[in-house]
């Protein structure tokens, strides 16, 4: 297993989350009044805001069909559908209230002792999953910003490229990073071996080794075509599902703008919350949606007041699943299952 995290590195970690946060709440609320942002949320359409809150929370049990697909005991039965529900559920909740996104390693410990499956499994097949998310995620934003009508000229920030350009380079990168693991998948001993050749010797070529084994172990749903078509599929539906709560959910505040700005804004999400930040993104949740709106012409109040409203009413629900779950029999969260 890889060592933890030295504590200061840890300590650094979140102070540094906390305080981009908090610059980031500072900047999106420093020009906006907070009167004329309440009165933007208290004039909102409650029911499009009712349907978006629906949607969102309906992303996460889409998550059970991909996972199950990806995710095998060493036998090839099936995990257990409460027990892979208990663990996104409390996973997600984890995620938007404790620091360093220790959500995603309860999740993997959760499902790891109900499940009844090593570890090291459950982490490769998260890992995995991740990784289709970031593709079909940025896939998705290429095709957000090739119809995104911005006219040929505009470009991305730090680009010279125009965002038409941008958009298909970013959709080729996805579709070539797509074609390599399905490869890896199809010959995995192959590949295994040509990554040995790259690994130090001793204990941690030993664990990279092990590592790399159950990656590819969690990719071999790609080595079925048919098997491959359904991960693929489950993953846009759940993004189509998430980018379609976003669009309804700008109606409650009249923001009258094309599908593929939801597309873009979670493509901008997905990619922002790599870096430090404080529990459930506060303040760069906010100000990312403010940002990308404001492209369409929205004032800054009204983007403002949507993004605290959506964030605030779609915490909940997950979170308070999460809670619930974690009430369960059986479930305790102080050692993860040992490995099989």
């Amino acid at each position: 297993m890889t060592p933890p995290e030295p504590r200061w590195r840890r300590t650094v970690t979140l102070t540094l989350g906390i305080a981009i946060s908090a610059a980031m709440v500072w900047y999106a609320f420093k020009d906006q009044p907070f009167g004329s942002v309440w009165a933007e949320i208290t004039g909102m359409r409650v029911a499009p805001m009712l349907g978006a809150i629906v949607l969102s929370t309906l992303c996460f049990p889409l998550r059970l069909p991909r996972w199950r697909a990806l995710l095998r005991r060493d036998d090839g039965t099936p995990v257990s559908t409460g027990a892979m529900w208990h663990a996104i559920a409390i996973g997600f909740a984890a995620n938007n209230t404790l620091p360093f996104r220790a959500g995603e390693v309860l999740r993997v410990a959760v499902v790891s002792r109900l499940g009844r499956i090593p570890f090291a499994t459950a982490l490769s097949s998260l890992a995995v999953e991740r990784v289709l998310d970031a593709l079909v995620v940025v896939a998705l934003l290429s095709l957000g910003l090739l119809n995104a009508g911005f006219g040929a000229g505009v470009t991305l920030p730090g680009s010279t490229a125009p965002i038409a350009t941008t958009a298909v380079r970013v959709g080729v990168a996805c579709a070539v990073a797509l074609g390599i693991a399905a490869m890896a998948a199809a010959y995995s001993t192959t590949t295994l071996a040509l990554f040995d050749r790259l690994l130090p010797a001793g204990r941690l070529g030993r664990a990279l080794h092990n590592f790399a084994a159950r990656m590819l172990g969690g990719l071999n749903a790609l080595r079925d075509p048919r098997l491959a078509a359904a991960v693929l599929g489950w993953t846009t539906v759940i993004w189509l599902v998430n980018a379609a709560a976003f669009w309804i959910g700008f109606h409650a505040f009249n923001i009258v703008v094309p599908f593929t700005a939801a597309l873009i804004l979670q493509g901008v999400l997905l990619i922002g919350i790599a870096i430090p930040q404080a529990p459930g993104y506060a303040g760069f949740f906010e100000l990312v949606i403010v940002k990308v709106l404001s492209l369409y012409g929205v004032p800054e109040s009204v983007g403002l007041a949507f993004a605290l409203t959506y964030h605030v009413t779609t915490f909940i629900p997950i979170t308070a699943l999460g809670a619930w779950s974690a009430t369960r029999p059986g479930i305790t969260l102080k050692q993860p299952a040992e490995p099989a």
